[in-house]
């Protein structure tokens, strides 16, 4: 096993055990407005310290790859999920010597000051990648991606951590990345954390 694929089956085990939750007598409300009997809680998970690492060099591998000729700049998306994503990546960059800053997208506009959607280290005119825990309908992603193109930067790439793959969220995505050429891309899908939990279930 190299490297990456011992970081993300790490990571991945670190998902089932803090943020995959079963509860059928009491199905949990999804973004959809739908109701399952799994909620994937990825924020256990991403701002926990032994996570932290693996976060970094799971994404940074991701936005290398995704972004052609070269990292993107910064890396961000809608508060709160992506915050602890994107902090992540930006230092394993400063330890691997390609920097990436991050930034952070308000849900509603500042109302004093500068009054700006987004805040950190970015400017317009960056290449940047769009980051996200968990995708359901979506939206904050998309959202994410339309507020950069806003301010004024080109998005290359869509991550997340997990794609419940439900509701059209990666179609909608998708297609919100199609007019700039951005490429969407899952770190772990619903049915592989599925298959690590019952594995693992069937263990104890």
């Amino acid at each position: 096993m190299g490297a990456m694929e011992d970081a993300e089956s790490k990571l991945l085990d670190l998902l089932v055990r803090r943020s995959y939750i079963y509860n059928p007598k009491r199905p949990f409300l999804l973004a959809s407005g739908k109701k399952s009997p799994i909620y994937i809680d990825c924020r256990s998970t991403t701002t926990f310290a032994e996570a932290m690492p693996l976060v970094g060099q799971v994404f940074f591998a991701r936005l290398k790859h995704a972004g052609g000729a070269g990292i993107v700049d910064a890396v961000g998306g809608l508060t709160l999920g992506a915050d602890p994503i994107a902090a992540a990546i930006a230092y394993h960059s400063a330890v691997v010597g390609r920097p990436v800053s991050w930034f952070s997208i308000r849900k509603e506009a500042k109302q004093h000051g500068t009054a700006r959607w987004i805040e950190g280290s970015v400017e317009p005119g960056a290449r940047v990648g769009v980051v996200d825990d968990v995708v359901t309908t979506g939206a904050s992603t998309v959202t994410a991606v339309e507020r950069c193109r806003d301010y004024g930067l080109t998005v290359v790439a869509a991550i997340v951590l997990v794609d419940r793959g439900e509701s059209d969220g990666r179609a909608r995505i998708e297609a919100a990345l199609a007019s700039g050429g951005g490429v969407f891309e899952a770190i772990f899908t619903r049915a592989e954390l599925d298959r690590a939990w019952k594995a693992a279930a069937s263990g104890r």
